[in-house]
């Protein structure tokens, strides 16, 4: 009966020191993800800046052009509101 429990427990430690490992493995890749997260927002936020920068330039430089495309944006959005 003794040889039993001391199976069983050595059985529940290696199962609670398997559980502890994964748990640090998973930590890991947790921390992993969230960098690679991080990392990839900044590079849209950097991107994004940069399209608004470039819309903003080309805004400047026709101002007769974005005129024409931003009435015409909003006729659009008009006649589809109104359907």
């Amino acid at each position: 009966m003794a040889i039993f429990s001391k199976n069983a427990d050595d059985v529940q430690g290696d199962v609670e020191a398997q559980i502890a490992a994964l748990r640090k493995e998973i930590s890991k890749i947790s921390s992993s993800l969230s960098d690679l997260g991080s990392e990839r927002f900044d590079e849209v936020r950097r991107v994004a800046a940069k399209q608004a920068r470039y819309a903003a330039d080309t805004a400047k430089q026709n101002p007769v052009a974005t005129l024409a495309i931003v009435a015409g944006a909003a006729l659009l959005i008009g006649f589809f509101s109104r359907r």
